[in-house]
């Protein structure tokens, strides 16, 4: 299991869960205990009352009251055992569905943000990790939670009645049958968990291909690969088969060592009743007796032993989620305020580096509060990764980012969206509406405003009305990229924060279009947002209150009207400007 997780710990995980307040299926396990125990009592009582039943017929006219008790008792308790399993499952059900839904939200949660700073984890595996996850919780709590300690129990039952009731050494073979059972079913658990593991793995890795391949359809057809990656799905469904031909191969050789060790010990225990039966040691309720137990605790456990070899992979999905989820799935307790207006941005000293690689080194300035500042610079100089520090995305390896006053790593990691909000270059999309997308918390845009500024902005080349209830498909599929970068700037046009962090979203929309958007989000976010664009063009640092030039892994900054001055005004080319005065 992931992370050293062993069955026992995993299941000791779960019912620790299930029992925690906050769970909310408290009362539920305690009528799914309930019912469990009216279960083992019925089972343990149906085959005491049906050789009540054969020894009264047996000797001679039985008493009609209670023989007809026993007969009622011996039909309840045989059918009543299916209906209470029935109800059981409401109760085990309401578990499930709240185990699977906190653990997936904790996964979830502990995932989003390591996936929104590019930590490395596929999306695709922890998707197809939560949807077999309700499954996966079924088979687990009602076939494992539900069965072992309740057939632990009826076993022990059983074998007191018998001990009780007849010939000590009957009880001592019955126990001994089940002992040899259990011992054949974990000779191979080694072996199948291992093996349970690696077929998990496969269907993962058969799930991340194929989302791969569909999430880049139109990549995969333009380029003429589509039998290429058809190749490819066949290679990963192949591995997957026969990791599964494996695990198949181990339930079927420990099915049939089970088989033997029941066929063997139940034919060897029902012969010697027999014999004493015939001897008259023994009564025809006795030997019914014997064999209702031998065959009541043998059918269950032979469908318990099933049920735990397909809990391996059950067991291995489970074990990965509760790796998953971890304390930063919670919340800061108490929120550090933030400002409530524009806030001045102090970088001081800061550096940043890949490997061994700086990609920024001593890198100091000072963004006054409610300023409009451009941060410059040619492509792959690092600047994105300059926007998440400033955004406090990623943590510098040196130096310090203070917003408003306040040191930005003293401030939690989910609490810093509330001092600067940042927009990446590349804008993910919901498969949803216009409207849903541009409605996206936290802006705080009318519906009204939303439809203007697309119109004003010419969302469509041709002026015509904009559809806010177009489902725009995965990605945004449906739109061009300066559509896409047009509703990502309306929605943020609304968005309430101390700054505002622009990581060349204009990049897919004509000069015009760029200055336009730019210029109503400049006068809209006036005197209430420090507004910063990140940007490879230099034109656009002539419209700014600051100029920062990022180059080398330095910053250099001045007055942007300096520029046109510049022997390479009016080109995108990077030009050098003074160097600052360090930060007060």
């Amino acid at each position: 299991m992931k992370d050293g997780m062993t069955t026992g710990a995993i299941v000791a995980r779960l019912a620790r869960l299930m029992l925690e307040r906050a769970s909310g299926v408290r009362r539920d396990v305690v009528f799914a205990l309930c019912f469990e125990l009216a279960a083992i009592g019925f089972a343990a009582a149906a085959p005491v009352l049906l050789k009540l039943t054969v020894d009264g017929l047996a000797g001679g006219a039985p008493a009609p009251v209670p023989l007809t008790l026993c007969i009622a008792g011996f039909v309840i308790a045989l059918a009543g055992t299916n209906a209470i399993a029935a109800a059981k499952l409401v109760f085990t059900m309401r578990i499930v569905d709240a185990l699977a839904r906190r653990l997936t939200i904790g996964a979830a949660g502990a995932r989003l943000p390591e996936l929104a700073r590019g930590g490395g984890n596929d999306s695709t595996k922890l998707q197809s990790d939560l949807e077999r996850l309700p499954f996966s919780l079924q088979i687990v709590v009602d076939g494992v939670l539900w069965r072992a300690a309740p057939l632990s129990m009826q076993m022990l039952i059983s074998l007191a009645v018998l001990a009780a009731l007849i010939p000590l050494r009957y009880a001592v073979l019955l126990a001994a049958i089940l002992a040899a059972y259990g011992v054949a079913t974990i000779a191979g658990a080694k072996q199948f968990n291992t093996a349970a593991k690696s077929a998990n793995a496969q269907a993962a890795a058969q799930g991340q291909t194929i989302g791969d391949i569909l999430r880049n359809a139109r990549r995969v057809v333009f380029s003429g690969a589509i039998p290429h990656e058809l190749t490819t799905i066949a290679e990963t469904a192949a591995r997957r088969r026969a990791a599964n031909e494996r695990v198949a191969r181990l339930i079927a050789g420990t099915a049939m060592r089970q088989f033997a060790v029941l066929a063997t010990g139940i034919t060897t225990l029902l012969f010697l009743c027999a014999k004493d039966v015939a001897a008259g040691t023994l009564t025809p309720g006795d030997f019914v007796l014997v064999q209702a137990y031998a065959f009541r605790l043998a059918l269950p456990l032979g469908g318990f032993g099933y049920i735990m070899r397909q809990a391996g992979p059950a067991l291995a999905n489970i074990g990965e989620t509760l790796a998953i989820n971890a304390p930063t799935t919670t919340h800061s307790k108490y929120p550090a305020p933030a400002p409530s207006g524009p806030a001045e941005i102090v970088l001081d000293n800061v550096g940043f580096r890949y490997g061994d690689k700086w990609i920024i080194r001593n890198a100091s300035a000072r963004i006054p509060a409610g300023a409009f500042a451009v941060i410059f610079g040619p492509n792959g100089a690092g600047k994105s990764t300059l926007a998440q520090i400033i955004a406090g995305l990623i943590e510098p390896h040196e130096g310090a980012v203070t917003i408003g006053g306040a040191c930005l790593s003293q401030i939690a990691p989910d609490q810093r969206h509330r001092f600067a909000f940042y927009a990446p270059q590349s804008t993910g999309l919901f498969n949803r509406t216009l409207r849903d997308n541009a409605l996206y918390p936290p802006t705080r845009v009318s519906e009204d405003d939303l439809a203007a500024l697309l119109q004003e902005w010419r969302f469509y080349a041709d002026g015509r009305p904009v559809d806010l209830d177009l489902a725009i498909g995965e990605q945004g599929a449906k739109l061009s990229g300066g559509q896409i970068q047009k509703l990502e700037l309306a929605r943020i046009s609304g968005v309430p924060a101390p700054i505002i962090i622009l990581d060349e979203i204009t990049a897919a929309l004509d000069r015009t279009s760029e200055a336009r958007t730019i210029a109503d989000l400049k006068n809209r976010f006036q005197n209430r947002t420090t507004l910063i664009l990140i940007t490879h063009s230099i034109r656009m640092a002539t419209s700014a209150d600051l100029a920062v030039n990022f180059e080398n892994g330095h910053l250099k900054y001045g007055a942007p009207n300096s520029f046109m001055d510049s022997p390479t005004s009016g080109s995108d080319n990077c030009i050098p400007v003074s160097e600052p005065s360090s930060p007060e």
